[in-house]
């Protein structure tokens, strides 16, 4: 009896920890039968014995390379399992500057295993696995008591945060990341970790377009093309004069948001005829207390104009795409997703403010957000209505919060599946970094529009669109 039950057991680790590189749904390499083979060498000896050992290169059943090696700081040790990248690295020469292919073990890479232990007591603290080409985002297991708690992180975010893993934390050493996402199948929010670079094409088709015409944008105060493409004022609606030239050579002048109405107007045009009309995109989406400072501003400043004007061209967009008349209020474009409960800052771990209705993300924590969006909406770009804080020249006054500029945000994933942001504002592409430092401490408030290959925004020839598969 006792055979037949030690037979079984060896059957379960078997089935649990397979001797091959086991096949997973994210196509993450595996090292699971080279940490099977340096386990007893490198898990389990002291730090001492440790930094006597040199790197190891070794080689799974398929081919792929990893390197073992220990990299220490000043509290804590890791012991890497990282793949093989090729990366182009420029050498200078004799000759001059060469570029050469040379092979790299980043310790965050897609494939890599890191186990974290404290120096002084040498306990091991967590294990983390990197599993996209985006080094933001891991899952960690760490031990507690007889348990072992997860956490799926995005950008420092937890999107999963102390979750029981059913799993003993030891057994991790030798695991696949096939077994991680059976086990945390459940606790895990893995279709965040399911990018299909395909689904991309029309968000690269229209920054292709607005790439190629930047350079006949100019930015002018209320400044918008109406629904047959004669310049107007957006204060008004009245037309405006135009220099002659700009008839002549194919140029545009706009303003902030004359700028995503000629974006919106490129996905709406070949749909219905004509761009967005502009009454509609000034009607007011919140009300404010009439006896409140916002309220009394509201008609003098425009406090909520960028949030109404988004809005509005949102819901025109998913009017026109779906054949059917929306207000804003019945279209559902803004987003309002809290995909994260706390985040790692320098002052701890702290709960995460998320979606404030009426005013959107606060700007520093907005990335992790577009990640998410790109996952599991990859068709659809953003605009962004921005809300500052306005205080008044000698400080008497009560502070004063406005949107007053807007920018379209396009999140993707190239086809190497690596995360990036395209931001266009003012008639310029601007530097995702940039733009975060620029509206340090604001607020983003998006709203969803449905990407689209056929974009033919004002002036643009269809002769001229590029071919998104080109890029």
């Amino acid at each position: 009896m006792k055979k037949g039950l030690a037979l079984i057991a060896v059957f379960s680790a078997l089935c649990l920890f397979p001797l091959f590189a086991e096949y997973n749904r994210l196509n993450v390499p595996d090292s699971t039968i080279i940490r099977r083979a340096v386990a007893d060498k490198w898990f389990n000896a002291p730090l001492s014995e440790l930094r006597g050992y040199r790197s190891e290169i070794r080689t799974n059943e398929i081919g792929e390379r990893f390197q073992v090696r220990l990299e220490e700081t000043a509290f804590q040790y890791a012991i890497i399992v990282a793949p093989e990248i090729q990366m182009n690295v420029d050498f200078y020469t004799e000759k001059g500057m060469e570029s050469r292919v040379v092979a790299e073990y980043p310790g965050d890479a897609c494939g890599s295993w890191i186990l974290y232990c404290d120096s002084t007591t040498g306990k091991a603290t967590k294990i983390r696995w990197y599993f996209t080409q985006n080094s933001d985002v891991y899952v960690q297991f760490m031990p507690d008591r007889n348990k072992t708690l997860g956490d799926f992180v995005i950008d420092n975010c937890y999107a999963s945060r102390s979750v029981p893993v059913g799993i003993i934390f030891s057994q991790l050493y030798t695991a696949s990341f096939a077994n991680v996402l059976q086990i945390t199948e459940n606790s895990f929010p893995w279709r965040y970790a399911e990018v299909h670079t395909g689904d991309y094409l029309p968000k690269m088709q229209m920054i292709g377009v607005i790439r190629k015409n930047l350079n006949r944008i100019s930015y002018a105060d209320d400044a918008a093309y109406d629904e047959n493409g004669n310049p107007v004022r957006i204060s008004d609606g009245q037309p405006r004069m135009v220099d002659a030239s700009e008839r002549e050579n194919k140029t545009l002048s706009l303003s902030s948001a004359g700028f995503v109405k000629w974006v919106v107007d490129g996905l709406i045009e070949p749909i219905s005829g004509s761009g967005t009309f502009m009454l509609p995109l000034v009607q007011p989406t919140m009300i404010y207390d009439p006896l409140s400072y916002a309220g009394m501003k509201e008609e003098s400043e425009g406090v909520s104009f960028m949030l109404d004007w988004t809005r509005n061209l949102a819901a025109a967009r998913f009017s026109v795409q779906t054949h059917r008349n929306y207000r804003y209020e019945d279209s559902g474009v803004d987003v309002s997703i809290e995909p994260f409960s706390s985040e790692m800052t320098e002052k701890g771990i702290m709960q995460t403010a998320g979606y404030i209705r009426n005013s959107g993300y606060a700007i520093a924590r907005l990335r992790p957000v577009l990640y998410v969006l790109g996952v599991t909406e990859p068709t659809y770009c953003y605009l962004a209505a921005i809300r500052r804080r306005y205080v008044s020249a000698n400080g008497t006054a009560p502070e004063l919060y406005k949107f007053d500029q807007t920018a379209v945000i396009f999140p993707y994933f190239d086809k190497n599946g690596r995360f990036a942001i395209t931001v266009f504002e003012n008639g310029t592409e601007v530097p995702y970094n940039t733009f975060v430092n620029k509206y340090k401490n604001a607020f983003v408030h998006l709203t969803r529009v449905l990407a689209s290959e056929k974009f033919f925004p004002l002036g643009v020839d269809a002769k001229e669109i590029p071919d998104p598969q080109s890029r």
